[in-house]
């Protein structure tokens, strides 16, 4: 575990405009996304249990040209969770994976609510058939895709001395090439959430409507690069297309208003702290 494990790290990722799908107003969606993240890890007495407490901080700043009736311009969406991961070894090279993670998810623009709250969670079983392939299976409630859901799961990782295959399906899939301190991989990563938001739009007939929540998500494919700087500090580049880019606004008084984005391009980067065990192989 501890070759990949990132203890802490800042990322951006910049997703440029692209049109709104079936919009008479020729309008575009630009998204940057900010990510803080810090994992603390503990392996308990009995050496059988790994305990994770992770903070994360995600802010998602969309960006809207000719934003006469999507009301979605200038919104700072705020994303604030807790992670506790339980990882413990069960009889013959089994393994559990427990997660927990209540989530913050909202603009902040009124007092905190019940509708601000998430509670994201898995729960795995994974066999490890040997050091460097282990594959597994369970249940995971999320957001990633924009409203929380329950989405079954599907983990594999296969290495080598030179390259790591990760999958967690549906949410991502990354593969890995080492080249000293360089590593050259691939990706697929999902992420969202659904946002409370609590604000009035206008429409094109001059109504006002109330909007809830909001409810964004994307999928990024393409190629990465990693450079290791010193023992601890990784830094982090990569682009591609994004696809599946959608946001819904979601009320009382609306009806279809999902407004999803054509695919366009991406482009991210991002620094990390990782054990200095990463170098040896």
């Amino acid at each position: 575990m501890s070759q990949d494990f990132q203890l802490a790290g800042f990322s951006f990722t910049r997703l440029p405009g692209a049109e709104v799908m079936n919009s008479p107003l020729n309008q575009e969606v630009e998204v940057n996304e900010y990510n803080f993240f810090l994992n603390l890890p503990k392996q308990l007495k009995n050496e059988k249990t790994v305990l994770i407490n992770g903070l994360q901080y995600r802010l998602v700043t969309p960006i809207v040209d000719n934003d006469l009736n999507l009301g979605v311009d200038g919104k700072n969406l705020h994303l604030l969770g807790y992670r506790l991961t339980v990882l413990h070894q069960l009889a013959n090279d089994w393994k559990i994976l427990l997660s927990l993670n209540p989530t913050l998810s909202s603009t902040f623009n009124t007092s905190l609510e019940g509708d601000d709250f998430l509670m994201n969670g898995a729960l795995l079983f994974i066999k490890e058939k040997s050091d460097r392939f282990s594959y597994g299976g369970g249940i995971a409630y999320l957001s990633s895709f924009g409203e929380p859901r329950f989405i079954p799961t599907l983990q594999l990782t296969l290495s080598s001395e030179k390259s790591k295959l990760y999958v967690l399906l549906p949410r991502r899939i990354n593969y890995d090439h080492y080249f000293g301190k360089f590593t050259a991989g691939l990706k697929a990563e999902a992420s969202g959430s659904r946002y409370n938001v609590n604000y009035t739009r206008t429409t094109a007939l001059n109504d006002t409507e109330l909007i809830d929540m909001l409810v964004y998500s994307r999928i990024v494919l393409g190629p990465s690069l990693k450079y290791r700087v010193g023992q601890f500090i990784e830094l982090e580049a990569s682009g591609g297309i994004a696809v599946a880019r959608r946001m819904e606004l979601q009320g009382d008084q609306i009806k279809d208003a999902n407004y999803d984005t054509a695919n366009g391009s991406f482009f991210s980067f991002g620094i990390s702290i990782v054990p200095p065990q990463k170098i040896k192989r």
